[in-house]
């Protein structure tokens, strides 16, 4: 059942019958009169058997020369209900003494209790409970007076009387007047409301079992299927019915997007409790609708993000400490990594909070590269995200960040609890019970940042725009995730109620049609949203104490000075009067000024767009100026390995140990590309000891090379060097 004790399924017992389990006090008592009348009229005063009844149905049978009359008890019944024997004497004594000693046993309205959730009502329905939904649609306690004589005529011949043929409906008819105008002579029914009650005005129809959210029901017999005779779960089933409704009514677009199936996972962050859970748009075989999207193992795509952020917080950082949004190749067991971002740009210097809110890849991945792959595959273990039966975070190196292993629906909604629990990791709850502590797992001033930045639909403006459907009028954190070749579509949201997860894609794993998490999901979360908080919006997220507001310079990241042109509001974990002040010489407004990270980004910038407000340091100090990082120091940037003093580079391409293969068709030259810091004039490129180059900014060449193996060495003009070995083959 659901969490207010509506039904979700029934399970057969041993003898394959079905029954809904009511007790007396349920039972309305014009129901109750409508079988004592039917069955017993002499129920509450015999002690197990009938004795007038007796007399009378042996004179009938002697008369008749067969058996034509009964005479067996309510309580009788009851006795063969629950021990069937053959229809004997002996067997009729048995049930006899057997009364007798029920009786003794239990009080009338226990028997008439084990009756009425006994009593065969057609086929493998037992007990008015069920019976009242399956041939009404209604709870036990709706019954009006005639629904209770047809539910009480049904015992007496289930087949005879099967409503669902025209002749059993008739007969059905005729026998509840029968039981209707026994009451009114036991004077349980007015006479002149009888006249009213007569005839076939009772609309009868009989309806399926109970088959309510299949996929939970699925998952919940697989966990806890010993849990007794009736398993309360945490589902709101006009919840369930509601999402399902609003994922059905979506196929249709989300098929011309080459789009099959899709999920939804609904959890009150009190507990965390699931609400709802739709594994498929429909439970079936159309498009493998019987898998379950919320448990199916699918590609993360950007959806860990957040708690990669999370991390870079809790490490010192703030929403807008800076990040180089700028391409670059890393080496890995498995060839040289190339990310980048969904729309093939980059975009240079940027901020945690626009990082993180446009779901950047390059960015996010020099993220991960500064705070460490162990590290932040520590923390999805904490999360749940990781399973013990998953490789070890070498097999998935740097492309962690931009979610290059598989989870479910199931645990990314379970982590994204955490954050909208303040950083505190509980399982979902599938079951009502107590809901435990749980364990902190990301600072609750960590977390509130990640949600701020979330909830902002200014952070995401560059990349998503200001698409409707994310305009809920309340804030409401949302992350968004499309997995590699666009075959899974993402929505994560929440807000200190609710957490809301979406999936769309192919159960086969075909592609989509270029749909996204934004354009296939957002639509169904919207309507989500407004379904959820019909009645009002959701608490805003608390900002806890140790958060502070202060306003920092927007191009270093660092507290504002007087000499800052421009400057934003940014979130502080800690005291923002600790937060490292701004050192920057803004001589020139005009312009911002950036380091050797971004000199490959700012020379093709310049050359697909002309000048534009970023440039490159000058590579000579100002006089008085000492020799230091002068534009925005990126703190999440292209590392480069210091050699020297405070002065170094690093070799970005190739990587230590690559090996090329040479085409017999055409030799490809191989680039080199190099990061100083700071800037400086030129790079010196030598080959075996041999120079071959000088080149300014953006310190690229690509050059040919024989084969064998070469070691290749960058050199600036104060003779600080890096190198690399290759082999050509």
């Amino acid at each position: 059942v659901d969490r207010h004790d509506e039904p979700l399924r029934l399970l057969p017992d041993s003898r394959g019958r079905f029954l809904l389990w009511c007790s007396i006090d349920e039972v309305p008592q014009h129901v109750r009169r409508a079988f004592i009348a039917a069955e017993d009229k002499r129920f509450y005063y015999h002690p197990g058997f009938d004795p007038i009844a007796i007399v009378r149905a042996f004179a009938a049978n002697i008369a008749k020369r067969r058996i034509v009359s009964g005479a067996s008890t309510l309580t009788q019944q009851v006795v063969r209900l629950i021990r069937p024997r053959p229809r004997t004497y002996r067997a009729k004594l048995v049930e006899l003494l057997s009364g007798i000693k029920m009786e003794m046993q239990l009080r009338k309205d226990e028997i008439l209790e084990l009756y009425l959730n006994l009593a065969p009502m057609g086929g493998n329905i037992r007990g008015v409970g069920l019976a009242a939904h399956v041939y009404f649609g209604k709870d036990i306690g709706q019954i009006n007076t005639a629904e209770a004589a047809v539910l009480a005529a049904l015992p007496r011949s289930p087949s005879r009387y099967d409503p669902r043929y025209a002749q059993g409906r008739k007969l059905l008819m005729e026998e509840k007047d029968v039981i209707l105008q026994r009451m009114a002579k036991l004077g349980w029914i007015d006479s002149r409301q009888l006249p009213v009650l007569l005839g076939s005005k009772v609309p009868i129809e009989r309806r399926g079992l109970p088959f309510e959210a299949p996929h939970l029901v699925d998952l919940v017999l697989q966990r806890h299927a010993d849990r007794g005779p009736v398993i309360r779960t945490t589902l709101d089933l006009e919840t369930q019915q509601t999402i399902e409704g609003i994922l059905h009514s979506h196929r249709d677009r989300l098929g011309k997007l080459g789009i099959t199936q899709a999920g939804a996972l609904v959890v009150s962050t009190h507990g965390p409790e699931v609400l709802a859970m739709v594994g498929s748009l429909g439970y079936g075989p159309r498009d493998r609708g019987y898998n379950d999207a919320v448990l199916a193992q699918r590609g993360a795509g950007s959806t860990l993000k957040p708690f990669l952020y999370a991390l870079a917080l809790e490490a010192g950082h703030n929403d807008a400490s800076e990040i180089a949004d700028t391409v670059r190749s890393y080496p890995s067991p498995h060839g040289d990594y190339l990310p980048l971002n969904a729309n093939r740009r980059s975009y240079g210097p940027v901020t945690i909070r626009s990082a993180l809110g446009n779901s950047l890849n390059l960015s996010a991945v020099k993220t991960l590269q500064s705070i460490g792959v162990r590290e932040f595959y520590r923390l999805l273990k904490r999360l749940d995200i990781v399973e013990d039966r998953m490789p070890d975070p070498g097999y998935y190196g740097l492309g962690l960040a931009v979610g290059n292993m598989e989870t479910s629906l199931w645990h990314l909604v379970q982590a994204y609890a955490a954050l909208a629990n303040e950083g505190r990791f509980r399982p979902l709850m599938l079951l009502k019970g107590p809901a435990g502590s749980g364990t902190r797992v990301i600072s609750r001033e960590a977390a509130y940042v990640i949600s701020d930045i979330l909830a902002d639909p200014s952070a995401r403006l560059q990349t998503f725009g200001n698409p409707s459907t994310f305009d809920f009028g309340f804030p409401v954190a949302v992350k968004t995730g499309t997995s590699t070749n666009y075959r899974d579509c993402w929505i994560l949201a929440y807000t200190p109620s609710h957490v809301i997860g979406l999936w769309a894609g192919n159960f086969d794993g075909r592609p989509t049609n270029g749909a996204t998490g934004a354009s296939a999901c957002g639509p169904i979360l919207n309507e989500i949203i407004r379904f959820l908080y019909r009645s009002g919006p959701p608490a805003r997220f608390k900002r806890p104490e140790g958060v502070g507001e202060t306003l920092v310079c927007w191009m270093s990241g660092k507290a504002a000075s007087p000499s800052c042109p421009y400057t934003v509001k940014s979130l502080v974990i800690g005291d923002p009067a600790r937060l490292e002040p701004c050192r920057l010489h803004h001589t020139n407004h005009d312009y911002f000024e950036l380091d050797a990270p971004y000199a490959r980004w700012v020379h093709r910038r310049e050359a697909e767009q002309g000048l534009s407000r970023f440039r490159l340091k000058s590579t000579e100090p100002t006089p008085g100026e000492t020799r230091q990082t002068a534009g925005r120091p990126a703190i999440l940037h292209d590392e480069a390995r210091p050699l020297a003093g405070t002065s170094r580079i690093s070799i970005v391409s190739p990587h230590d140990f690559d090996h090329f293969v040479l085409s017999p068709y055409q030799s490809s030259p191989i680039r080199m590309r190099a990061i100083p810091s700071p800037l400086v004039p030129y790079v010196v490129w030598m080959v075996d000891g041999m120079e071959i180059a000088r080149t300014p900014p953006p310190y690229e060449l690509f050059r040919r090379l024989t084969r064998g193996r070469h070691v290749v060495h960058a050199v600036t003009p104060d003779n600080v060097a890096d190198h690399v070995t290759i082999q050509v083959e």
